[in-house]
Protein backbone atom coordinates (compact mmCIF):
# COMPACT_ATOMS: atom_id res chain seq x y z
CA UNK A 1 0.00 0.00 0.00
CA UNK A 2 1.52 3.57 -1.05
CA UNK A 3 2.53 5.64 2.08
CA UNK A 4 -0.04 8.79 2.90
CA UNK A 5 1.97 11.61 2.03
CA UNK A 6 1.25 15.41 2.52
CA UNK A 7 2.52 18.81 3.20
CA UNK A 8 2.09 20.05 6.54
CA UNK A 9 3.33 22.48 9.29
CA UNK A 10 5.00 20.78 11.47
CA UNK A 11 5.99 21.83 15.10
CA UNK A 12 9.16 20.77 17.39
CA UNK A 13 8.91 21.27 20.93
CA UNK A 14 11.49 20.83 23.57
CA UNK A 15 13.23 22.15 27.13
CA UNK A 16 16.19 23.74 26.60
CA UNK A 17 19.25 21.97 29.09
CA UNK A 18 16.31 19.36 30.33
CA UNK A 19 18.94 17.39 31.76
CA UNK A 20 20.25 19.74 33.98
CA UNK A 21 17.24 20.77 35.19
CA UNK A 22 16.57 16.91 35.98
CA UNK A 23 19.81 16.57 37.71
CA UNK A 24 19.37 19.57 39.62
CA UNK A 25 16.20 18.70 41.12
CA UNK A 26 14.03 15.91 38.79
CA UNK A 27 11.22 15.91 40.68
CA UNK A 28 10.65 19.54 40.20
CA UNK A 29 11.65 19.74 36.26
CA UNK A 30 8.90 16.81 35.94
CA UNK A 31 6.48 18.19 37.83
CA UNK A 32 6.80 21.46 35.48
CA UNK A 33 7.06 19.85 32.62
CA UNK A 34 3.74 17.59 33.10
CA UNK A 35 2.18 20.84 34.12
CA UNK A 36 2.80 22.75 31.22
CA UNK A 37 1.48 19.89 29.15
CA UNK A 38 -1.34 19.61 30.62
CA UNK A 39 -2.78 22.95 31.32
CA UNK A 40 -1.02 24.92 28.30
CA UNK A 41 -0.55 22.02 25.25
CA UNK A 42 -2.98 19.50 25.44
CA UNK A 43 -5.84 21.71 25.55
CA UNK A 44 -5.18 24.81 23.56
CA UNK A 45 -3.99 22.75 20.22
CA UNK A 46 -7.41 21.80 18.65
CA UNK A 47 -8.60 25.80 18.91
CA UNK A 48 -5.62 25.83 16.46
CA UNK A 49 -6.54 22.71 14.36
CA UNK A 50 -3.37 21.25 15.93
CA UNK A 51 -2.37 17.64 16.32
CA UNK A 52 -0.30 15.70 18.46
CA UNK A 53 1.58 12.76 17.26
CA UNK A 54 4.03 12.34 19.18
CA UNK A 55 5.63 13.08 23.20
CA UNK A 56 8.73 12.35 24.21
CA UNK A 57 9.62 13.09 27.88
CA UNK A 58 10.41 16.93 26.86
CA UNK A 59 9.11 17.02 23.65
CA UNK A 60 6.03 17.29 21.90
CA UNK A 61 6.02 17.14 17.96
CA UNK A 62 2.44 18.50 16.61
CA UNK A 63 0.92 19.05 12.64
CA UNK A 64 -0.47 21.56 11.49
CA UNK A 65 -2.43 22.49 9.10
CA UNK A 66 -1.95 26.03 8.59
CA UNK A 67 1.64 27.61 8.47
CA UNK A 68 -0.14 30.63 10.22
CA UNK A 69 -2.31 28.42 12.86
CA UNK A 70 1.14 26.88 13.97
CA UNK A 71 2.71 30.17 14.92
CA UNK A 72 0.02 31.80 16.37
CA UNK A 73 -0.35 28.93 19.09
CA UNK A 74 3.49 29.11 19.32
CA UNK A 75 3.31 32.95 20.44
CA UNK A 76 -0.01 31.90 22.58
CA UNK A 77 2.20 29.02 24.39
CA UNK A 78 5.62 31.31 25.09
CA UNK A 79 3.52 33.72 26.56
CA UNK A 80 1.50 31.99 28.60
CA UNK A 81 4.37 30.40 30.25
CA UNK A 82 6.24 33.86 30.51
CA UNK A 83 3.02 34.66 32.57
CA UNK A 84 3.08 31.75 34.56
CA UNK A 85 6.62 32.28 35.10
CA UNK A 86 6.25 35.80 36.22
CA UNK A 87 3.22 34.65 38.56
CA UNK A 88 6.60 32.99 40.44
CA UNK A 89 6.34 29.70 39.64
CA UNK A 90 9.77 27.48 37.99
CA UNK A 91 10.34 28.73 34.72
CA UNK A 92 10.41 26.27 31.63
CA UNK A 93 13.01 27.60 28.91
CA UNK A 94 11.26 26.01 25.85
CA UNK A 95 11.97 26.12 22.44
CA UNK A 96 9.58 25.62 19.50
CA UNK A 97 10.70 25.30 15.59
CA UNK A 98 7.50 24.84 12.69
CA UNK A 99 8.65 24.61 8.88
CA UNK A 100 6.57 23.21 6.43
CA UNK A 101 7.72 20.59 5.04
CA UNK A 102 6.32 17.14 3.40
CA UNK A 103 5.42 13.94 6.00
CA UNK A 104 4.84 10.27 5.84
CA UNK A 105 1.11 9.84 7.49
CA UNK A 106 0.35 6.97 9.68
CA UNK A 107 -2.46 6.27 12.28
CA UNK A 108 -0.89 7.41 15.23
CA UNK A 109 2.49 8.89 13.89
CA UNK A 110 4.63 11.19 11.10
CA UNK A 111 7.78 10.60 9.30
CA UNK A 112 9.58 11.81 6.70
CA UNK A 113 11.26 14.94 5.95
CA UNK A 114 9.32 17.57 7.67
CA UNK A 115 9.54 15.98 10.70
CA UNK A 116 13.64 15.85 10.94
CA UNK A 117 13.74 19.60 9.84
CA UNK A 118 11.35 20.94 12.55
CA UNK A 119 13.31 18.99 15.20
CA UNK A 120 16.79 20.83 13.98
CA UNK A 121 15.05 24.13 13.29
CA UNK A 122 14.01 23.80 16.80
CA UNK A 123 17.72 23.58 18.14
CA UNK A 124 17.86 27.22 16.80
CA UNK A 125 15.35 28.69 18.36
CA UNK A 126 15.48 31.51 21.49
CA UNK A 127 14.76 29.75 24.77
CA UNK A 128 10.94 31.23 25.42
CA UNK A 129 10.59 31.77 21.50
CA UNK A 130 10.90 30.12 18.16
CA UNK A 131 12.52 29.83 15.19
CA UNK A 132 10.59 29.05 11.61
CA UNK A 133 11.92 28.44 8.44
CA UNK A 134 12.15 30.41 4.92
CA UNK A 135 8.89 28.47 3.95
CA UNK A 136 6.63 29.68 6.59
CA UNK A 137 8.20 33.31 7.31
CA UNK A 138 7.82 34.17 3.77
CA UNK A 139 3.63 32.70 4.30
CA UNK A 140 3.34 34.69 7.41
CA UNK A 141 3.79 37.64 4.95
CA UNK A 142 0.72 39.86 5.66
CA UNK A 143 -0.92 37.12 7.83
CA UNK A 144 0.41 38.11 11.77
CA UNK A 145 1.20 41.26 13.90
CA UNK A 146 4.90 38.76 15.13
CA UNK A 147 7.41 40.32 14.67
CA UNK A 148 10.32 38.15 13.36
CA UNK A 149 14.31 38.78 12.83
CA UNK A 150 16.44 36.82 9.93
CA UNK A 151 19.26 35.59 11.62
CA UNK A 152 20.98 34.54 8.50
CA UNK A 153 22.05 30.91 7.05
CA UNK A 154 22.37 28.34 9.56
CA UNK A 155 24.27 25.25 10.24
CA UNK A 156 21.51 22.38 10.65
CA UNK A 157 22.79 18.92 12.12
CA UNK A 158 22.64 16.70 9.31
CA UNK A 159 22.16 19.22 6.69
CA UNK A 160 24.63 20.02 3.99
CA UNK A 161 23.38 23.50 2.94
CA UNK A 162 23.12 26.05 5.90
CA UNK A 163 19.50 27.28 5.72
CA UNK A 164 18.35 30.84 6.78
CA UNK A 165 15.79 30.90 10.06
CA UNK A 166 13.82 33.84 11.10
CA UNK A 167 13.14 33.89 15.38
CA UNK A 168 10.57 35.14 17.77
CA UNK A 169 10.14 35.89 21.25
CA UNK A 170 8.13 37.88 23.35
CA UNK A 171 11.01 38.31 25.97
CA UNK A 172 14.59 39.77 25.75
CA UNK A 173 17.24 37.58 25.03
CA UNK A 174 19.90 36.84 27.47
CA UNK A 175 23.47 38.44 26.76
CA UNK A 176 24.84 35.50 28.28
CA UNK A 177 24.26 32.94 25.66
CA UNK A 178 26.84 31.55 23.72
CA UNK A 179 24.94 32.64 19.88
CA UNK A 180 23.91 35.50 19.74
CA UNK A 181 20.53 35.77 18.54
CA UNK A 182 19.11 39.30 16.94
CA UNK A 183 16.19 39.39 18.26
CA UNK A 184 15.13 43.63 19.32
CA UNK A 185 15.73 44.39 23.05
CA UNK A 186 13.32 46.52 24.44
CA UNK A 187 15.56 48.02 26.38
CA UNK A 188 17.39 49.45 23.53
CA UNK A 189 15.10 48.97 21.08
CA UNK A 190 12.23 51.95 20.57
CA UNK A 191 8.88 50.42 21.26
CA UNK A 192 4.99 51.91 21.39
CA UNK A 193 1.20 50.44 22.53
CA UNK A 194 -1.86 52.17 20.32
CA UNK A 195 -4.39 52.53 22.58
CA UNK A 196 -7.92 51.81 22.22
CA UNK A 197 -9.36 55.30 20.66
CA UNK A 198 -12.04 57.36 22.83
CA UNK A 199 -15.54 57.64 20.98
CA UNK A 200 -16.83 61.12 21.31
CA UNK A 201 -19.84 60.90 19.35
CA UNK A 202 -21.59 59.33 22.15
CA UNK A 203 -23.10 56.32 20.14
CA UNK A 204 -22.05 52.89 21.10
CA UNK A 205 -22.34 52.37 17.20
CA UNK A 206 -19.27 53.78 15.99
CA UNK A 207 -17.48 51.61 18.08
CA UNK A 208 -16.88 49.41 15.31
CA UNK A 209 -15.78 51.43 12.98
CA UNK A 210 -12.95 52.95 15.63
CA UNK A 211 -11.81 49.39 16.86
CA UNK A 212 -11.12 48.60 12.73
CA UNK A 213 -9.14 51.98 12.46
CA UNK A 214 -6.56 51.07 15.59
CA UNK A 215 -6.27 47.91 14.18
CA UNK A 216 -5.24 49.41 10.92
CA UNK A 217 -2.53 52.32 12.48
CA UNK A 218 -1.16 49.04 14.78
CA UNK A 219 -0.97 47.07 11.76
CA UNK A 220 1.02 49.86 9.40
CA UNK A 221 3.53 50.44 12.24
CA UNK A 222 3.64 47.17 12.88
CA UNK A 223 5.56 47.35 9.18
CA UNK A 224 7.67 50.24 10.43
CA UNK A 225 10.61 47.69 11.96
CA UNK A 226 12.77 50.38 13.42
CA UNK A 227 10.18 49.66 16.39
CA UNK A 228 8.69 47.50 18.35
CA UNK A 229 4.51 47.33 18.21
CA UNK A 230 2.18 45.67 21.08
CA UNK A 231 -0.13 43.69 19.36
CA UNK A 232 -3.61 45.39 19.86
CA UNK A 233 -5.31 42.70 21.98
CA UNK A 234 -2.74 43.57 24.37
CA UNK A 235 -3.42 47.23 24.57
CA UNK A 236 -7.56 46.78 24.27
CA UNK A 237 -7.26 45.37 27.64
CA UNK A 238 -6.34 49.19 28.84
CA UNK A 239 -9.90 50.11 27.47
CA UNK A 240 -12.02 52.58 30.27
CA UNK A 241 -9.04 52.67 32.63
CA UNK A 242 -7.91 55.61 34.05
CA UNK A 243 -4.08 54.78 34.25
CA UNK A 244 -1.43 57.62 33.09
CA UNK A 245 1.33 56.93 30.04
CA UNK A 246 3.63 56.06 32.49
CA UNK A 247 1.77 53.15 34.18
CA UNK A 248 0.72 51.90 30.90
CA UNK A 249 4.20 52.56 29.34
CA UNK A 250 6.01 50.38 32.34
CA UNK A 251 3.38 47.49 32.07
CA UNK A 252 3.39 47.07 28.46
CA UNK A 253 7.13 47.35 28.51
CA UNK A 254 6.60 49.96 25.67
CA UNK A 255 8.27 53.13 25.47
CA UNK A 256 5.38 55.16 24.16
CA UNK A 257 2.06 55.68 24.00
CA UNK A 258 -0.39 56.56 21.41
CA UNK A 259 -3.82 58.22 22.46
CA UNK A 260 -6.14 59.06 20.16
CA UNK A 261 -9.87 60.13 20.45
CA UNK A 262 -12.54 60.24 16.92
CA UNK A 263 -15.55 62.53 16.66
CA UNK A 264 -17.91 62.89 13.85
CA UNK A 265 -20.14 65.26 12.40
CA UNK A 266 -22.99 63.92 10.20
CA UNK A 267 -20.55 62.39 7.35
CA UNK A 268 -17.29 64.07 8.62
CA UNK A 269 -14.77 62.49 11.20
CA UNK A 270 -12.24 64.58 13.27
CA UNK A 271 -9.15 62.45 14.46
CA UNK A 272 -7.08 63.59 17.36
CA UNK A 273 -3.90 62.08 18.26
CA UNK A 274 -0.90 62.40 20.67
CA UNK A 275 2.46 60.93 20.98
CA UNK A 276 3.53 60.31 24.46
CA UNK A 277 6.84 59.50 26.29
CA UNK A 278 6.18 56.63 28.72
CA UNK A 279 9.46 57.53 30.61
CA UNK A 280 8.54 61.20 31.24
CA UNK A 281 4.62 61.38 30.51
CA UNK A 282 5.69 64.37 27.73
CA UNK A 283 3.93 64.86 24.59
CA UNK A 284 6.60 64.47 21.86
CA UNK A 285 3.92 64.93 18.68
CA UNK A 286 0.26 65.25 18.07
CA UNK A 287 -1.92 65.71 14.88
CA UNK A 288 -5.19 65.81 13.92
CA UNK A 289 -6.63 64.45 10.82
CA UNK A 290 -10.26 65.72 9.17
CA UNK A 291 -11.94 62.99 6.97
CA UNK A 292 -15.30 62.38 4.79
CA UNK A 293 -16.65 58.81 6.15
CA UNK A 294 -18.67 57.89 3.32
CA UNK A 295 -15.75 55.14 2.39
CA UNK A 296 -14.92 53.92 5.74
CA UNK A 297 -12.10 51.35 4.45
CA UNK A 298 -10.39 53.87 2.60
CA UNK A 299 -10.73 55.90 5.89
CA UNK A 300 -9.14 54.00 7.39
CA UNK A 301 -6.21 53.00 5.42
CA UNK A 302 -5.27 56.94 4.48
CA UNK A 303 -5.57 57.31 8.30
CA UNK A 304 -2.71 54.66 8.95
CA UNK A 305 -0.58 55.54 6.70
CA UNK A 306 -0.40 59.04 7.86
CA UNK A 307 0.27 58.16 11.29
CA UNK A 308 2.83 55.42 10.38
CA UNK A 309 4.51 58.13 7.85
CA UNK A 310 4.51 60.75 10.70
CA UNK A 311 5.18 58.18 13.88
CA UNK A 312 8.34 57.35 11.87
CA UNK A 313 10.69 60.11 12.23
CA UNK A 314 9.06 61.84 14.89
CA UNK A 315 10.04 58.43 16.93
CA UNK A 316 13.36 57.82 15.33
CA UNK A 317 13.95 61.99 16.74
CA UNK A 318 13.30 60.83 20.28
CA UNK A 319 15.50 58.26 19.87
CA UNK A 320 18.53 60.22 18.78
CA UNK A 321 17.56 62.42 21.66
CA UNK A 322 18.00 60.27 23.89
CA UNK A 323 21.19 58.45 23.20
CA UNK A 324 22.96 61.71 23.31
CA UNK A 325 21.20 62.38 26.59
CA UNK A 326 23.09 58.67 27.48
CA UNK A 327 26.25 59.00 29.59
CA UNK A 328 29.44 57.35 27.83
CA UNK A 329 30.03 54.35 29.98
CA UNK A 330 25.81 53.06 29.47
CA UNK A 331 26.26 53.56 25.42
CA UNK A 332 25.72 50.06 23.42
CA UNK A 333 25.65 49.96 19.56
CA UNK A 334 22.28 51.13 18.98
CA UNK A 335 22.77 54.11 20.65
CA UNK A 336 26.06 55.18 18.51
CA UNK A 337 24.19 54.22 15.26
CA UNK A 338 21.24 56.37 16.47
CA UNK A 339 23.81 59.16 17.06
CA UNK A 340 25.89 58.43 14.00
CA UNK A 341 22.17 59.36 11.59
CA UNK A 342 22.22 62.65 11.82
CA UNK A 343 25.49 62.94 11.25
CA UNK A 344 25.14 61.04 8.38
CA UNK A 345 22.39 63.45 6.80
CA UNK A 346 24.23 66.78 7.64
CA UNK A 347 25.78 66.23 4.05
CA UNK A 348 29.01 68.33 5.31
CA UNK A 349 32.23 66.20 5.52
CA UNK A 350 32.93 66.91 8.89
CA UNK A 351 29.39 65.51 10.12
CA UNK A 352 29.97 62.42 7.82
CA UNK A 353 33.49 61.94 9.19
CA UNK A 354 31.91 61.98 12.81
CA UNK A 355 28.90 59.74 11.61
CA UNK A 356 31.94 57.28 10.39
CA UNK A 357 33.47 57.30 14.03
CA UNK A 358 30.24 56.39 15.61
CA UNK A 359 30.06 53.89 13.69
CA UNK A 360 33.38 52.25 13.79
CA UNK A 361 32.80 52.50 17.62
CA UNK A 362 29.12 50.67 17.25
CA UNK A 363 31.00 47.78 15.37
CA UNK A 364 33.81 47.33 17.85
CA UNK A 365 30.94 46.51 20.76
CA UNK A 366 29.30 44.22 18.22
CA UNK A 367 31.23 43.20 14.93
CA UNK A 368 27.34 41.56 13.75
CA UNK A 369 25.80 44.29 13.95
CA UNK A 370 24.49 44.44 10.31
CA UNK A 371 22.71 47.82 10.59
CA UNK A 372 25.37 49.29 11.72
CA UNK A 373 28.00 47.94 9.40
CA UNK A 374 25.09 48.95 6.41
CA UNK A 375 25.00 52.57 7.34
CA UNK A 376 28.99 52.69 7.79
CA UNK A 377 28.90 51.90 4.02
CA UNK A 378 26.19 54.20 3.10
CA UNK A 379 28.54 56.92 5.11
CA UNK A 380 31.76 55.96 3.09
CA UNK A 381 29.85 55.94 -0.62
CA UNK A 382 28.39 59.70 0.68
CA UNK A 383 32.61 60.41 0.71
CA UNK A 384 32.83 58.97 -2.74
CA UNK A 385 29.38 61.05 -4.00
CA UNK A 386 30.04 64.35 -2.60
CA UNK A 387 33.68 64.26 -3.97
CA UNK A 388 34.62 65.08 0.25
CA UNK A 389 37.40 61.94 -1.07
CA UNK A 390 41.08 62.58 -1.10
CA UNK A 391 41.05 58.40 -2.73
CA UNK A 392 38.12 57.27 -3.98
CA UNK A 393 39.77 53.51 -4.50
CA UNK A 394 40.28 53.63 -1.00
CA UNK A 395 36.64 54.83 0.00
CA UNK A 396 35.12 52.47 -2.28
CA UNK A 397 37.08 49.41 -0.38
CA UNK A 398 36.51 50.76 3.25
CA UNK A 399 32.97 50.85 2.26
CA UNK A 400 32.83 46.94 0.29
CA UNK A 401 34.73 45.69 3.49
CA UNK A 402 31.62 47.37 5.42
CA UNK A 403 28.86 45.86 2.63
CA UNK A 404 30.25 42.57 3.20
CA UNK A 405 29.42 42.23 6.40
CA UNK A 406 25.55 42.82 6.11
CA UNK A 407 24.31 39.96 3.91
CA UNK A 408 22.02 37.25 6.77
CA UNK A 409 22.05 40.05 9.52
CA UNK A 410 19.86 43.12 7.89
CA UNK A 411 16.86 40.87 5.86
CA UNK A 412 14.47 41.96 7.99
CA UNK A 413 15.52 45.58 8.46
CA UNK A 414 13.91 48.36 6.42
CA UNK A 415 16.31 50.90 6.87
CA UNK A 416 19.80 49.12 6.66
CA UNK A 417 18.67 47.26 3.51
CA UNK A 418 17.78 51.14 2.52
CA UNK A 419 21.36 52.01 3.93
CA UNK A 420 22.94 48.76 1.65
CA UNK A 421 20.83 49.58 -1.59
CA UNK A 422 22.37 53.31 -1.36
CA UNK A 423 26.22 52.13 -0.82
CA UNK A 424 25.53 49.36 -3.57
CA UNK A 425 24.39 52.54 -5.86
CA UNK A 426 27.03 54.53 -5.42
CA UNK A 427 30.19 52.63 -4.89
CA UNK A 428 29.54 49.42 -6.96
CA UNK A 429 27.22 51.31 -10.02
CA UNK A 430 25.14 47.94 -9.42
CA UNK A 431 21.46 49.64 -9.82
CA UNK A 432 19.89 45.98 -10.30
CA UNK A 433 21.41 44.74 -6.93
CA UNK A 434 20.46 48.08 -5.71
CA UNK A 435 16.45 48.47 -6.87
CA UNK A 436 16.22 44.63 -5.31
CA UNK A 437 17.53 45.50 -1.74
CA UNK A 438 14.70 48.94 -2.02
CA UNK A 439 12.18 46.56 -3.15
CA UNK A 440 12.57 43.89 -0.03
CA UNK A 441 13.21 47.03 2.04
CA UNK A 442 9.57 48.54 1.00
CA UNK A 443 7.91 45.25 1.09
CA UNK A 444 8.80 44.71 4.44
CA UNK A 445 7.33 48.92 5.23
CA UNK A 446 5.66 50.37 1.95
CA UNK A 447 5.46 53.44 4.37
CA UNK A 448 9.58 53.88 4.14
CA UNK A 449 9.79 57.52 3.30
CA UNK A 450 13.99 56.89 3.29
CA UNK A 451 13.53 53.61 0.52
CA UNK A 452 11.00 55.90 -1.36
CA UNK A 453 13.48 58.34 -1.72
CA UNK A 454 16.36 56.33 -2.55
CA UNK A 455 14.22 54.17 -5.21
CA UNK A 456 13.85 57.43 -7.03
CA UNK A 457 17.33 58.19 -7.13
CA UNK A 458 17.51 54.79 -8.55
CA UNK A 459 15.17 55.67 -11.29
CA UNK A 460 17.03 59.04 -12.07
CA UNK A 461 20.25 56.91 -12.65
CA UNK A 462 18.43 54.57 -15.02
CA UNK A 463 17.25 57.23 -16.94
CA UNK A 464 13.90 56.82 -15.67
CA UNK A 465 12.75 60.34 -14.29
CA UNK A 466 8.83 60.09 -14.83
CA UNK A 467 8.89 57.32 -12.76
CA UNK A 468 11.14 58.73 -10.38
CA UNK A 469 9.09 61.99 -9.48
CA UNK A 470 5.95 59.30 -8.14
CA UNK A 471 8.93 58.09 -5.52
CA UNK A 472 9.95 61.30 -4.15
CA UNK A 473 6.55 62.70 -3.97
CA UNK A 474 5.29 59.46 -2.12
CA UNK A 475 8.29 60.05 0.09
CA UNK A 476 7.38 64.14 0.80
CA UNK A 477 3.58 63.04 1.46
CA UNK A 478 4.81 60.09 3.95
CA UNK A 479 6.95 62.10 5.88
CA UNK A 480 7.13 65.75 5.40
CA UNK A 481 8.68 67.16 8.82
CA UNK A 482 11.28 63.92 7.99
CA UNK A 483 15.04 65.84 8.53
CA UNK A 484 16.29 64.02 5.60
CA UNK A 485 13.63 65.82 3.27
CA UNK A 486 15.31 67.97 1.58
CA UNK A 487 17.29 64.65 -0.05
CA UNK A 488 13.86 64.56 -2.10
CA UNK A 489 14.15 68.03 -3.12
CA UNK A 490 17.81 67.33 -4.79
CA UNK A 491 16.13 64.19 -5.98
CA UNK A 492 13.55 66.00 -8.10
CA UNK A 493 16.33 68.20 -9.04
CA UNK A 494 17.99 65.94 -10.71
CA UNK A 495 14.68 63.98 -12.29
CA UNK A 496 13.86 67.57 -13.90
CA UNK A 497 17.44 68.42 -14.97
CA UNK A 498 17.31 64.40 -16.61
CA UNK A 499 13.81 65.28 -18.42
CA UNK A 500 16.16 68.61 -19.93
CA UNK A 501 14.49 71.11 -17.64
CA UNK A 502 17.48 72.50 -16.17
CA UNK A 503 16.17 75.83 -14.77
CA UNK A 504 13.14 73.74 -13.18
CA UNK A 505 16.39 71.72 -11.70
CA UNK A 506 17.89 74.65 -10.27
CA UNK A 507 14.95 76.08 -8.56
CA UNK A 508 14.07 72.08 -6.58
CA UNK A 509 18.28 72.80 -5.89
CA UNK A 510 17.80 75.79 -3.94
CA UNK A 511 15.00 74.77 -2.28
CA UNK A 512 17.53 71.56 -1.21
CA UNK A 513 20.19 74.06 0.25
CA UNK A 514 17.74 76.44 1.58
CA UNK A 515 16.53 73.53 4.02
CA UNK A 516 20.01 72.46 4.94
CA UNK A 517 22.09 75.36 5.53
CA UNK A 518 25.81 74.42 5.63
CA UNK A 519 25.45 71.96 3.00
CA UNK A 520 27.61 72.69 -0.33
CA UNK A 521 27.56 69.72 -2.45
CA UNK A 522 24.63 70.53 -4.24
CA UNK A 523 26.22 73.67 -5.56
CA UNK A 524 27.80 71.50 -7.60
CA UNK A 525 24.67 70.42 -9.04
CA UNK A 526 23.57 73.71 -8.91
CA UNK A 527 26.51 74.74 -11.15
CA UNK A 528 26.17 71.97 -14.00
CA UNK A 529 21.85 73.23 -13.94
CA UNK A 530 22.92 76.77 -14.63
CA UNK A 531 25.97 75.81 -16.75
CA UNK A 532 23.37 73.90 -18.98
CA UNK A 533 21.17 76.47 -19.23
CA UNK A 534 23.60 79.49 -20.45
CA UNK A 535 23.45 81.22 -16.45
CA UNK A 536 27.59 80.73 -16.57
CA UNK A 537 27.62 83.60 -13.93
CA UNK A 538 25.69 82.19 -11.25
CA UNK A 539 27.25 78.83 -12.30
CA UNK A 540 30.47 79.81 -11.73
CA UNK A 541 29.22 81.28 -8.01
CA UNK A 542 28.17 77.68 -8.00
CA UNK A 543 31.21 75.79 -8.66
CA UNK A 544 33.36 78.12 -6.59
CA UNK A 545 31.04 77.41 -3.53
CA UNK A 546 31.58 73.89 -4.59
CA UNK A 547 35.00 73.40 -4.88
CA UNK A 548 36.27 75.82 -2.23
CA UNK A 549 36.54 73.41 0.12
CA UNK A 550 37.45 70.94 -2.57
CA UNK A 551 40.23 71.95 -4.77
CA UNK A 552 41.79 69.69 -7.21
CA UNK A 553 38.13 68.59 -8.09
CA UNK A 554 37.88 68.17 -12.21
CA UNK A 555 35.32 66.64 -14.62
CA UNK A 556 37.62 63.72 -14.24
CA UNK A 557 37.09 63.17 -10.75
CA UNK A 558 33.23 64.06 -11.06
CA UNK A 559 33.37 61.42 -13.71
CA UNK A 560 34.65 58.65 -11.39
CA UNK A 561 32.39 59.33 -8.59
CA UNK A 562 29.49 59.42 -10.42
CA UNK A 563 30.13 56.81 -12.68
CA UNK A 564 26.34 55.52 -11.17
CA UNK A 565 24.62 57.25 -13.70
CA UNK A 566 23.76 56.24 -17.02
CA UNK A 567 26.24 57.83 -19.74
CA UNK A 568 23.54 60.47 -21.41
CA UNK A 569 22.88 62.28 -17.93
CA UNK A 570 26.17 62.15 -16.73
CA UNK A 571 27.68 63.41 -20.13
CA UNK A 572 25.29 65.97 -20.10
CA UNK A 573 25.74 66.67 -16.00
CA UNK A 574 29.59 67.28 -17.50
CA UNK A 575 29.06 69.45 -19.99
CA UNK A 576 27.05 71.67 -17.32
CA UNK A 577 30.00 71.77 -15.08
CA UNK A 578 32.57 72.57 -17.99
CA UNK A 579 30.63 75.38 -18.94
CA UNK A 580 30.35 76.73 -15.11
CA UNK A 581 34.48 76.48 -15.98
CA UNK A 582 35.04 73.23 -14.02
CA UNK A 583 38.53 72.07 -15.87
CA UNK A 584 38.57 68.31 -17.43
CA UNK A 585 41.95 67.23 -15.72
CA UNK A 586 43.72 68.55 -13.13
CA UNK A 587 46.78 69.30 -15.87
CA UNK A 588 44.96 71.24 -17.39
CA UNK A 589 44.52 74.16 -14.68
CA UNK A 590 47.49 73.85 -13.97
CA UNK A 591 49.18 75.00 -17.60
CA UNK A 592 46.29 77.50 -17.72
CA UNK A 593 47.00 79.08 -15.09
CA UNK A 594 50.74 79.32 -16.10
Amino acid sequence: MTPLRRLAAILSLDVEGFSGLVEADETAALAAVERAYKRFVRPTVGEFGGDIFKTSGDGVLIEFGSAVNAVQWAARFQRALLADRQAHRPALPVRIGIVIGDVVVTEHDRFGEGVVLATRVQQISPAGGMAISRGVFEYLQGKTDLYFTGIGPCELKGYARHEPIWVWTPKVISASRARRIAVPDPHTQPSVAVMPFDNLSGDPGRNNFIDGMVEEVTASLARVREFLVIARQSAATYRGKSLGAKEIAAELGVRYILQGSVRFSDRRMRVSLHLVDGETALQIWSERIDAEIDDLFQVQDYIAETVSGALHPTIRRAEIERARRRPPDNLVAYDLVMQALPHLWAHRHDENDLAIGLIDEALALEPDNGRAAAIGAWAHAQHIAYNWANDIGEQRTRGRALLDRTPGRIDDDPLALTAVATATMLIEADLERANALLDRALDLDVNHAWAWTRRGFARVYAGQPDDAFACFERSLRLSPLDPFAFNSFIGIGLAHFASDRPEEAARWTRRALAEKPGMTWPHRDLAAFLGACGQEADARLALDRFTASRPGTTIATVRDALRFMNGALLDRYCAGLAAAGLVEREDIGLRAAT
